[in-house]
């Protein structure tokens, strides 16, 4: 750890000393190439794509991404993220990864914190992308970009009110220090509601929201190759419980069986330092990050035993990854190696049976240490066609301590050590047409290290495999004249070990691996945009089933849990007269399985948002309505045994937001 961070110190310092070049900019492109060159599906989600979808939490971007589905159970920390079938449905670690400002998200539980007013542009590969990114990637990754400081001073503030005594601010400043290649920006964002499910029992709302988040940035860009972005943010949410109904959704939004509140409390920290040294034709780049995430879960559960759940979550964590990008005349090499240490993981539950005056106290201690080096090489056969080939190879090194009580049984300790290793390759075949088309074919195998089934009662640990795929992708992307992209993909993934997590009645998991599963589906997306009208849609179809499991044949054949058959959005902003503006977008969520056997099923739903505005010298007004027709859904689901526990999806909000730019 100590050589890595030495080495990174060294990088600065010999960067400093650079020759004087033309100015460059951060780009926003791992490969420094377009989404339509790229040789698998990468989804841009630009500002006005987010406003016009009115998106406030991470949530809510699967109503833009074809075949994704982002949900859990109510609170920023619990967040379940389904690409093209593969999920971490209800685990800690998902197969998706995230990048904010090049530099990776450390922690699942961290994805939900991200400050949605703050972002500039997102990218979301879908599909393993081992040889592209340091931090694994086994099903997609999903890029962010944040306004960068400025050369010219810029402010902004925006305030907003709406239904349900919901509360938006935003503030953000940018701009050269006394030194002009010096530039800052600090962005503020706070967020509440008071909830949309109301406690019966105390008068008060369950499910309230409050969060903040406080963004950073110091940045050197001399008129040289070198580009330091020094950056630190911190974010706090405070939520109510998770709004988990048992047995009923007859009146979603009044809950009269939990005698007391609970709470879902979050805190965020991360430091980063980026170093881009770009020349001609080869550009070097350095990311060092340390994290820190704590949360503080307090619930209730209203089985007939009334079970009372304290959960404490501490996690810090260090990363660093180097990339070196060479451009040759007809090629293009990349090498990066990826280093994380989770210097602490410490879990604690405590759990009580409150009829049966019986306790369950346990805890967990999960460090662990990745390593990876990965590559690939795109060659140019010609101005039509290109081979791209790369490899990763990644280790994985996981420590499990666990002492466990279960509800008055004798306590436990066990212990385990495991190494796991992988090599990912990646190969494509890409066609350049003269009408400015592409298409492609992609294989990538993806990886998702294994782990232990903590709550086994015995002295020993069960283990889980790790979970791997192999997808196939072949995809076609489009420019129709000068406002019009088309891109298309049909794909599918085997997957071996599929990571399953199941739930008893005290809400206590476990994981299943099942041997065999796969998927295959279809994607559409086509954007318009002109100077007054900008219209996007997307459309994705899957079909995710097991084919083989480890304990049992009775479910073979059935869908994966938390995967939509169909998923659809079109969305649409039109100026008029000028200065106004109207858009509104339509979401389509297919129907999902929330249990092995299939039995615990929940229908599709379709939800309108509408909003009119008005623009004009740095003003920003907009009227809005989320759920324009108040559609009551259910957007996640935990099924045990004995009861089932919905999720009720956010009825109609009314509001306003009103902005200044200088």
């Amino acid at each position: 750890m100590k050589k890595l961070l030495s080495f990174s110190l060294l990088s600065l310092l010999v960067t400093l000393h650079a020759i004087e070049l033309p100015p460059i900019q951060i780009e926003s492109s791992k490969l420094e190439e377009s989404s339509q060159e790229s040789a698998n599906s990468v989804d841009i989600i630009d500002k006005e794509k987010l406003e016009i979808s009115n998106i406030k939490s991470i949530s809510e971007l699967s109503s833009l991404v074809s075949n994704t589905n982002i949900s859990g159970l109510g609170n920023r920390s619990d967040k379940t993220f389904t690409f093209r079938g593969i999920s971490n449905y209800v685990t800690y670690e998902s197969s998706v990864a995230m990048y904010i400002d090049d530099v990776p998200v450390p922690f699942s539980y961290g994805f939900g914190m991200a400050d949605m007013k703050n972002i500039q542009s997102i990218e979301v590969f879908k599909g393993a992308q081992g040889t592209l990114f340091g931090k694994g990637a086994e099903s997609g990754v999903i890029n962010i970009y944040t306004k960068a400081p400025s050369k010219e001073f810029e402010a902004k503030a925006s305030a907003g009110y709406g239904s349900y005594n919901t509360q938006e601010f935003y503030g953000l400043v940018s701009g050269p220090t006394a030194n002009k290649d010096l530039t800052y920006s600090l962005a503020i964002t706070k967020d509440s509601s008071d909830g949309f499910s109301k406690n019966e029992r105390t008068g008060n709302r369950f499910d309230k929201k409050d969060f903040l988040s406080l963004s950073t940035k110091l940045r050197y860009n001399p008129d040289t190759p070198l580009d330091i972005l020094l950056s630190y943010s911190k974010s706090k949410s405070d939520d109510g419980a998770s709004a988990l109904k048992i047995n009923t959704k007859l009146n979603p939004y009044a809950i009269d069986n939990i005698p007391t509140d609970g709470s879902v409390k979050m805190e965020s920290d991360n430091l980063a330092l980026l170093i881009k040294y770009k020349e001609k034709d080869y550009t070097f780049t350095s990311a060092t990050s340390y994290a820190k995430e704590f949360v503080l879960k307090k619930s209730y559960v209203p089985i007939s035993a009334g079970l009372d759940m304290n959960f404490d979550i501490d996690i810090a964590e260090i990363t660093q990854e180097f990339r070196f990008k060479q451009n040759f005349k007809n090629s293009e090499l990349l090498v990066g190696i990826f280093y994380s240490d989770k210097l602490k993981f410490d879990y604690k539950e405590d759990q009580t049976l409150l009829a049966l005056h019986l306790s369950s106290k346990n805890s967990l201690k999960n460090p662990d240490e990745n390593m990876a080096l990965f590559s690939q090489y795109k060659y140019f056969i010609g101005e039509d066609y290109s081979l791209m080939a790369g490899l990763r190879y990644q280790t994985t090194k996981r420590s499990f301590s666990r002492t466990m009580n279960n509800f008055g049984a004798a306590s436990t300790s066990a212990e385990a050590q495991t190494t796991w290793t992988h090599v990912l390759p990646t190969l494509s075949f890409s066609h350049y047409a003269q009408d400015d088309s592409h298409t492609y074919l992609t294989y990538s195998k993806g990886y998702r290290p294994g782990g232990y089934n903590y709550r086994d009662t015995s002295d020993a640990l069960t283990p889980f495999e790790p979970e791997t795929t192999d997808t196939l992708e072949l995809g076609h992307k489009r420019v129709l004249g000068a406002s019009t992209t088309l891109s298309s993909a049909l794909f599918y993934n085997s997957i071996d070990n599929l990571r399953i997590n199941t739930f008893s009645d005290n809400l206590a998991t476990t994981t299943l691996n099942a041997k065999k599963a796969y998927s295959y589906g279809a994607e559409l997306e086509l954007n318009y945009k002109t100077e007054s009208l900008n219209i996007y849609s997307a459309c994705g179809i899957v079909k995710a089933q097991m084919t083989k499991l480890s304990a049992s044949t009775q479910n073979e054949g059935n869908n994966i849990i938390d995967v939509p058959n169909l998923t659809a959005s079109i969305g649409a902003k039109y100026s008029f007269a000028q200065n106004y503006f109207l858009q509104s977008d339509v979401q389509y969520m297919g129907e999902r399985y929330y249990n092995i056997s299939n039995s615990a099923k929940e229908s599709g739903y379709t939800l309108v948002n509408l909003g009119i505005g008005y623009k004009k010298d740095g003003w920003n007004a907009l009227v809005y309505a989320n759920n324009l027709f108040d559609t009551r859904y259910t957007d996640f689901m935990i099924y045990t045994p004995t009861n089932n526990y919905y999720h009720i999806g956010n009825p109609r909000v009314l509001g306003f937001t009103l902005s200044k730019s200088f």
